[in-house]
């Protein structure tokens, strides 16, 4: 059996409950998580970027390192859910970044709510791309990088229908070298 994680989720904005409460069942079960929360109301101004209407997230990334730098004394990692839309220099949007070096990352809802139907079908569908997004970015934190198998959760999602096209779940090569770290993961979040 390999070591629980102690990860922090930080709310930053309007993210629904629902989605919350997802994201912390699947931190929980995925790897045996101790999941602790909090809320910002906001980031500081002078991370957003008017002539692209979104923020920076390496900028933000920094950010929630000076912000939540006692809190990750005691944590593994730090997982921001950001309500809001966000870049990085070279692509046109992220919908998260995960600095590994920091041990902390940020998943952006603005772009995983395109193309929801007005429904609780459009619920579930927010539910699980947001779920994708932060198993993702656990991915790179512990040290995983992007893998070819295109239904794997570590497979680079360049657009909306990538997210969608993928699982949730890692793949077994990506799952063995995530085991092999020692860390404990649930059989559930393997293909």
């Amino acid at each position: 059996m390999g070591d629980y994680l102690k990860i922090h989720l930080s709310i930053v904005g309007n993210v629904p409950h629902n989605v919350i409460n997802d994201v912390v069942n699947t931190l929980s079960k995925a790897f045996h998580a101790e999941v602790s929360l909090s809320h910002i109301d906001v980031i500081p101004s002078d991370l957003y970027v008017p002539s692209r209407a979104q923020y920076r997230a390496d900028a933000i990334n920094l950010w929630l390192l000076s912000k939540f730098n006692r809190v990750l004394r005691r944590v593994n990692y730090l997982v921001a859910l950001i309500e809001y839309d966000a870049y990085v220099p070279g692509l046109n949007f992220v919908f998260g970044l995960a600095s590994p070096h920091l041990r902390l990352a940020s998943v952006y809802l603005y772009r995983l709510k395109f193309l929801l139907p007005p429904s609780t079908e459009g619920e579930r569908i927010l539910k699980e791309r947001v779920r994708k997004e932060v198993i993702h970015e656990i991915g790179h934190l512990l040290g995983l990088n992007h893998c070819p198998n295109i239904y794997c959760v570590m497979h680079f999602s360049n657009s909306i229908m990538d997210t969608d096209r993928k699982s949730w779940k890692y793949c077994s090569s990506c799952a063995q070298r995530i085991k092999s770290s020692g860390i404990t993961l649930d059989n559930d979040y393997i293909l």
